[in-house]
């Protein structure tokens, strides 16, 4: 089992009083005796679990003569930050004395040996804490601790082949919590198949009483014939799972598996009709491509139709010269191919470097009867040519684009580049000449965009009265259109700086009772701290309580995150949203209870499906949609640089939604979504010592150094917040060459400006979530 398996909690030990591990929770009881300064108790309390390291370091003194209660407190600050080797030093200084360790202190080891890489302590740990008697102070019994010590050594007393005493771990789980005995025989029985145990596999399989895993196990025992090196006992199996369990989302599981078993066993018939079933389903993903290839190497007289969806499982992978061959021999043994095909083919030789293939494709899919066609064809074509540095031909073949498919996608983002160009370069009579036309040519969102890019140069002109007019056009032409709380916000503030005070009152009160979160509401208000135009009770007292089944299904779900045993916790929380569907009450209750666990993302697409069936907005909802996880630490760190923490909470929510462990396709990571280089940059700088990258998945690591990176962006860029959080999510080298746009001087025209859809999103976001977080949260 790979370290840092077990926990995916900030800190593991979430029921030891000081701890303040997950979102909302900010409470600190009584410290153990001892001397524990005030100072890490408030850093406990907040949340900065590296802080309080760096207290109680310096005021205990050497580990070894100081008592087991202070060192435990220390050993929770460090698992906080993720120093499970600190923690495991802070546990042990001295030696263990076995008789007087209180119970939890053996759950707090294991955790953190295990954490660290040491499977073999940490089994020995959570022996200790699973053999306490229930009468003991802290001893497991039912508790979520329980379950996963008890998880974890199931699982690691089957990695060392003591498979009949992790039965009996099983089998003790499955009369605390048989969902949780569940996903762990389906953990034991996955490592068991993998080692090809064939038949322990079928005795963890029997041990499963939950059906969400048992619908996870229907393979098991053919993966594990099969690593036994007994493939004709695999397809057998197979054979009687497929008769039992499958479905057709399982169908392309067992025939990925069943074209290799015939393979292996030399029924090569068998093995390419089975391989042809599955490219026939599906030419996409991993195992569309695996067929294609044993296809490709097996079935050498194929006829022309198979090789169609190996030549197109090729492509989608992007093995762009085995699509060329295979669409090559498909054409000679007879295929006519399509016309998509065709531009598949033609994307195939463009992708393996020979252009000039490509081009004749190109050529002859130009005049295509079908626009998707030919217009995908003549913005290839071109977009060859300008690579190629032919630059006049580029042109040539985009006019042609134009001529022929004037209302094709294709063409409309032609015509609209061409404007952009001319307003980068200043020439603004041709940049509205080519946006009218992008905006005349059809109904793209490109067009749309033509529409408000058109008007703002109006606008920068001090042509106040056409930009009006042209924001009006938009919305008669859309009024439900994707820009209209943009044309309506626009419409008004052009008609205002006309002179025209009157007749723009309906556009506000549509966007107001239509759209009253949206950054265009936010900005018709006319001030940073306007309130949302929604009439919403306050929350007096605490919510309704959870249901008691509710309730433990809860603690159940922090177990299995806690466990990592994610399928599980992922199926739970499925099974939970459904149990909760038919009543608000149960569904924002455990919105909450999500949000509370550190389950954020979850929290909030709740409330969004709450919204999404018609629930009206609340407090109650909004807090759900708009939680504010972390609150404390966030709070703490952003005063202590000058910033403001609704923007810091308005920048997470965007972000990262509050999960701290989250990383992006691009490598970023946390709450604030760090990039490696730039952590360990900061960390040089400013802490902690001993950085590293997986420190940037714990809360305060992540904070500490994001913003301090935000705070550096407010100072360099005067506090001009768009321009900052360009910089942020785009990079301070790109905000550098837009801050030189002449809309940088307005920051709401600036905003409208940036070139990337993504960064202008995210722009108008993170300021209308700072103005909700500030109205939600900022008190009277």
């Amino acid at each position: 089992m790979a370290a840092h398996a077990l926990l995916l909690t900030a800190v593991a030990w979430v029921a030891i009083p000081l701890s303040c591990p997950v979102a909302g929770q900010e409470t600190a009881a009584a410290a153990p005796d001892g001397a524990i300064p005030d100072s890490v108790r408030r850093h406990l309390a907040e949340g900065r679990f590296w802080r309080a390291s760096l207290g109680l370091r310096s005021s205990l003194g050497p580990l070894e003569s100081v008592a087991l209660a202070d060192r435990m407190v220390l050993a929770e600050a460090e698992a906080g930050w993720k120093n499970w080797n600190g923690a495991v030093a802070a546990l042990t200084a001295g030696g263990i004395d076995t008789a007087q360790a209180p119970v939890r202190f053996w759950y707090m080891l294991g955790a953190a040996r295990q954490a660290s890489g040491d499977d073999d302590g940490a089994a020995e740990a959570f022996r200790h804490f699973v053999a306490a008697p229930p009468g003991d102070s802290g001893a497991p019994a039912d508790s979520r601790e329980g379950l996963v010590a008890r998880s974890f050594l199931a699982r690691r007393l089957v990695e060392n082949g003591r498979h009949d005493e992790a039965v009996a771990q099983v089998e003790e789980l499955s009369t605390r919590s048989p969902t949780m005995a569940g996903w762990t025989a389906l953990a034991a029985a996955r490592t068991l198949a993998e080692a090809g145990h064939a038949e322990e596999v079928s005795r963890f399989v029997g041990l499963m009483a939950d059906s969400s895993a048992l619908r996870s196990a229907w393979l098991l025992e053919a993966d594990a014939w099969a690593a036994s090196g007994d493939t004709a006992r695999a397809l057998e199996a197979l054979r009687e799972a497929q008769a039992a369990h499958e479905s057709s989302g399982t169908r392309t599981e067992r025939m990925a598996r069943e074209w290799r078993y015939r393979l292996a066993l030399g029924d090569s018939g068998g093995a390419v009709a089975t391989m042809e079933d599955l490219l026939h389903r599906t030419t996409s993903g991993s195992e569309a491509l695996a067929a294609a290839n044993a296809h490709w190497r097996v079935a050498r007289d194929s006829g022309p139709g198979i090789l169609r969806q190996v030549a197109t499982a090729f492509g989608r992978a992007a093995e762009f010269g085995l699509a060329v061959r295979a669409w090559r021999v498909a054409i000679q043994r007879g295929a006519v191919l399509t016309e998509s095909e065709k531009l598949a083919l033609a994307r195939a030789f463009n992708g393996s470097g020979d252009r000039g293939s490509a081009v004749e494709v190109y050529r002859e899919l130009q005049a295509s009867e079908d626009q998707a066609v030919g217009a995908a064809a003549l913005r290839a074509w071109a977009t060859i040519r300008t690579r190629q540095g032919r630059h006049g031909d580029s042109r040539i073949l985009q006019e042609r684009l134009i001529e022929r498919y004037p209302s094709s996608p294709q063409a409309v983002d032609v015509v609209f580049f061409r404007g952009d160009d001319h307003q980068d370069a200043g020439r603004l009579n041709q940049a509205i000449e080519a946006y009218g036309r992008a905006a005349s040519m059809s109904d793209t969102d490109r067009s749309g965009l033509a529409r408000m890019r058109w008007a703002q140069i109006h606008l920068a002109r001090g042509e106040a009265r056409e930009a009006a007019q042209v924001f009006r056009d938009y919305l008669e032409r859309y009024p439900n259109g994707r820009r209209w709380e943009e044309a309506s916000y626009w419409a008004v503030h052009a008609a205002r700086a006309a002179g025209d005070t009157e007749g723009s009152g309906d556009l506000l009160d549509r966007l107001r009772a239509e759209s009253p979160l949206s950054y265009y509401a936010h900005l018709a208000e006319g001030t940073e701290d306007a309130v949302p135009a929604l009439p919403l009770e306050p929350i007096t007292g605490p919510p309704p309580p959870l249901p008691d089944w509710l309730s433990r299904d809860l603690e159940v779900l922090s177990a299995l995150d806690e466990a990592d045993l994610q399928e599980g916790a992922e199926a739970l929380v499925a099974s939970l949203k459904a149990a909760a569907w038919d009543s608000t009450e149960l569904m924002l209750g455990l919105a909450r209870a999500f949000i509370d666990s550190g389950r954020a993302i979850d929290g909030i697409r709740l409330g969004l499906e709450l919204r999404g069936r018609g629930e009206e907005w609340s407090r109650a909802l909004l807090e759900v949609v708009y939680p504010f996880p972390f609150r404390a630490l966030l709070t703490s760190r952003a005063e202590e640089l000058g910033l403001d923490p609704y923007l810091v909470a308005g920048l997470i929510r965007q972000e990262s939604a509050f999960a701290p462990a989250i990383g992006s396709s691009a490598g970023a990571i946390g709450l604030m979504q760090v990039m490696p280089a730039t952590g360990r940059q900061l960390a040089r700088a400013l802490g902690p010592r001993g950085y590293r990258t997986e420190s940037l998945r714990t809360a305060e690591v992540n904070v500490h150094l994001g913003t301090r990176y935000l705070a550096d962006l407010m100072e360099r860029y005067d506090g001009d917040i768009p321009i900052v959080l360009s910089a942020y999510n785009a990079g301070p080298t790109r905000a550098n060459r837009w801050r030189r746009f002449p809309e940088a001087e307005d920051p709401h025209r600036f905003t409208e400006r940036i070139p990337f859809v993504e960064t202008r999103g995210y722009v108008k976001n993170v300021v209308r979530n700072r103005a909700l977080y500030r109205w939600l949260y900022g008190g009277p």
